[in-house]
This record gives structure tokens, C-alpha cells and sequence, in this order.
């Protein structure tokens, strides 16, 4: 489990009664609204939402309630929201320049304030973590002081210089990707070390032979801001010296396009701000869990026969519900197929989950090692069980139309380090 699922669930382990202020859109519409904590003309400061936030983290990170945030900018769910998104952070005025901790973006400086990670400050200057963490020589992104100093990049990523020992070769799938997809990173070593790395505060992890040829698999959020970020790849040699190396990915918009979804009465409970925490910290327990070795050989084939493919929504797809302004993206494929067409495992693996959840129907996950899961939502019918090995092609169950659907269909879906990324780049090619 990589240390951001820790520190998330350390937070929400011992402030529980916080999570009774996430309450459901209808509760947030006749909630009186909270005691004012600032003058009116104080200025708020407006906090630019990273990668894996929630209200109840961003709230408790600033010692507010979480109505408060959701009422000052009238969020209709408090749990839809993405990266990138700014909120104002009512009663949190933007700190001094001139004072303990430097915030102007023009600013080299800054000075770790209490409830700040290295994610909330990458957002307050709109600069990457990995190059934050890469300029100021951190290893653990979770491993910052209140009150030390850090350098804020104000210029993009150096250009990497000539490799050396034990690195020999770094190469990318692709030096240039589009949100969304999986970047493939091959390393060959000169003499033996062990591998590790990271991108945007998550873990790379390796996976190599006997002949110093390595590689692995990074998640490109599908709405990660298009910039230059770096990857950090750290080779340990056996006595312990270890020799850090940086590479850069350039990360560009990617072609989606917006639906606004329309659900009745019934369905639309489903979007309920508790339902959906809950079911995804169950399921962030489950994908957090890393076996650090491939399952999967080869592309993998699409869940459905070839005589039922047909895409009824891609993966990305910006999504609005029941015409609300709240935005958030389509973390998977969706096939559409009567109640009762099969569904196949598409790549081999563990069945990892199996059993009915509240939102996404009945559902099977499968863990393909190295991180890497696919889910499949909605089922009627399930045909596996939690721990059964699976081969490519086994039947996992039936197409249905349980949990939050407006039809039958599959939602299939690819999760890696947590991240939801493009499936069908996985029938596409091999990866790695």
C-alpha cells in the first residue's frame, strides 16, 4: 500500500465525526448554513484541487467543515470533484509574502504551514510534485516539516544531462502523452541494483531479469494539468549508495468530449456523497494492494464476444449529472449488451473482489499484478469468487443493470496505482 491510502485513511481513522458534515446534495440545499468565521472583507484563498482530494481531506488539511466549503461554492454533490478545480477556502486568508510563508507565484520560497502536503502546495503555485520533490531532493513526499523551506520550481524541469553508471538506458512508450493513458518506462542497468521511482507522489514499481533490463508502468490522470513533469528513477546499488536520475514525460490534453447523464429519482440516490466515499475507500483497500509481479501476458482482449462489442461511452468522457454544473470524467469503458451477455476476463489474474456493492452494481475485481486492476461493473450475475485464478477468456459473469445505471451495459474499467486509466489502450497494444 503506497503512503497517501495510509495517511488518507490515518485521517479519516481518528476524525470520524467529521464525516457526518458530507452529507448528500439535499442535505447540503436545507442545512443552515455555518457560523461565519471571517469578516467579509477578508480574502479567501482559493486551493486548486489535486490528484486523489476529497472535501473531507481538503477540510481537514484547513481545520474547516466541510458544508463550509461545499456552501461557499455551491457544490450540488461535495463528492464530485477533479483536479484542477479551484475552491475557495472560506475564512483561510492567502499567507503574507512578506511574512513566515511565501505564496506568490513569482516566489523560489516556500515555508511549510500547518496541514500542508507537498500536493496542496504543487497546486498553490501550479507547479508538478515530482519536480518539487526532484528540486528539493525528497525521496517520500509524505516526509515534510512544518516550518522547512522549499524551493519552488519557476521555470520547467532541467533537461536530463548524459546518463551515468549504473544507468546505461532510459526510454518512454511515449515522450509525449495524452491524459488518460499508460506510459511504459524501460531501464538497462550496467551492474546489478534495485529499482525504484515515482511520479506525482505515487510509486513506480520494476519489474526485471538477470540481464539488468527493467521496466514499469505509470498512470497519466486522465486530468492531470498538460505540463512537463518528471519521473524519478532511483537505482541502490548493494552497498547502498543509491543514484538518481530524472526523466521528462510531456503530458497533453486529451481528446474528450462532455455528456451530461439524466437519472431518475431512484437512481439518482445513488449519488449520495456517503455512498460513494465509502465504496471507494472498500475499494481503495483493495487495489491499494501490490503484488510485484505481471500476471498478464500480452494485449489483453475485450470483456464481450466480438458479435456483442459495442461502445456505448469512452473512457474520459467529461460528465455532468442530472444537468448539474459539477464536473468529473468516465473512469471506464462501457459496453452495451442485453441482461445475461457474457462477460470474460480479458487479461489472466486474481479475482480480487466479488460480491454486490451499492454504486457499481454487482462487481468483480481483478488484480493483474504490478498495480495494474481491472473492474467490471454492474453485472447481473457473478461466476467467480474473491482469490479464484483466473486465465484469459474465463467467464467472470453477465451483463446486468444493477447499481448507478440508466441501462444494461458493462463498465469496464483499469485501474492502476488507484489511477483509472484508457482500457482499451490495453487491448491496442502490449504493454509493457
Amino acid at each position: 500500500m503506497y503512503v497517501g491510502v495510509m495517511y488518507f485513511r490515518k485521517i479519516l481513522g481518528v476524525t470520524a465525526n467529521l464525516i457526518l458534515f458530507l452529507v448528500c446534495t439535499t442535505t447540503l440545499v436545507t442545512a443552515a448554513p455555518p457560523e461565519v468565521k471571517h469578516q467579509q472583507d477578508t480574502e479567501d484563498f482559493v486551493y486548486n484541487v489535486q490528484a486523489g482530494d476529497t472535501l473531507i481531506l481538503i477540510a481537514l488539511r484547513y481545520n474547516l467543515n466541510p458544508i463550509e466549503i461545499a456552501l461557499a461554492n455551491k457544490l450540488s454533490n461535495p463528492n464530485l470533484i477533479f483536479p484542477g478545480q479551484k475552491l475557495i477556502l472560506p475564512g483561510i486568508a492567502p499567507p503574507d509574502p512578506l511574512t513566515e510563508a511565501p505564496v506568490s507565484v513569482e516566489g523560489k520560497i516556500h515555508v511549510v504551514q500547518p496541514g500542508e502536503s507537498i500536493s496542496s502546495i504543487a497546486g498553490l503555485y501550479g507547479v508538478s510534485v515530482s519536480h518539487i520533490l526532484l528540486l528539493n531532493d525528497l525521496s517520500n513526499p509524505d516526509l515534510i516539516e512544518i516550518g522547512q523551506t522549499l524551493q519552488i520550481p519557476t521555470e520547467p524541469p532541467p533537461t536530463p544531462g548524459p546518463l551515468t553508471p549504473p544507468f546505461e538506458a532510459i526510454g518512454l512508450s511515449e515522450p509525449t502523452i495524452i491524459q488518460g493513458r499508460t506510459l511504459v518506462v524501460r531501464v538497462t542497468l550496467s551492474e546489478p541494483a534495485a529499482l525504484s521511482g515515482s511520479f506525482e507522489g505515487y510509486p513506480i514499481f520494476f519489474y526485471g531479469n538477470n540481464d539488468g533490463q527493467f521496466w514499469g508502468i505509470i498512470a497519466i490522470h486522465a486530468l492531470i494539468r498538460p505540463d512537463i513533469y518528471p519521473i524519478i528513477i532511483t537505482a541502490t546499488l548493494p552497498d547502498g549508495r543509491e543514484v538518481t536520475r530524472f526523466e521528462n514525460v510531456t503530458v497533453i490534453e486529451g481528446p474528450y468530449g462532455t455528456e451530461n447523464i439524466q437519472l431518475d429519482s431512484t437512481r439518482g440516490q445513488l449519488l449520495d456523497a456517503d455512498l460513494i466515499e465509502a465504496e471507494r475507500e472498500k475499494l481503495l483497500s483493495v487495489w491499494s494492494q501490490v503484488s510485484l509481479r505481471p500476471k498478464w501476458e500480452g494485449p489483453f482482449w475485450y470483456p464481450v464476444a466480438a458479435d456483442n462489442l459495442r461502445i456505448t461511452s469512452n473512457f474520459g468522457t467529461r460528465r455532468h449529472y442530472n444537468d448539474s454544473e459539477e464536473l468529473s470524467f468516465h473512469g471506464g469503458t462501457d459496453f452495451g449488451g442485453g441482461i445475461g451477455t457474457p462477460i470474460y476476463a480479458p487479461a489472466a489474474g486474481t479475482v480480487a473482489l466479488a460480491e454486490r456493492l451499492t454504486v457499481r452494481g454487482n462487481a468483480v475485481l481483478i488484480d493483474h499484478g504490478m498495480g495494474l486492476y481491472s473492474g467490471y461493473w454492474h453485472q447481473s450475475q457473478i461466476v467467480v469468487t474473491e482469490g479464484q485464478e483466473v486465465q484469459q477468456g474465463d467467464l467472470i459473469g453477465y451483463i446486468g443493470d444493477t447499481g448507478l445505471v440508466t441501462g444494461p451495459h458493462l463498465h469496464w474499467e483499469m485501474r492502476l496505482n488507484g489511477i483509472a486509466v484508457e482500457p482499451l489502450q490495453w487491448v491496442q497494444q502490449s504493454i509493457p
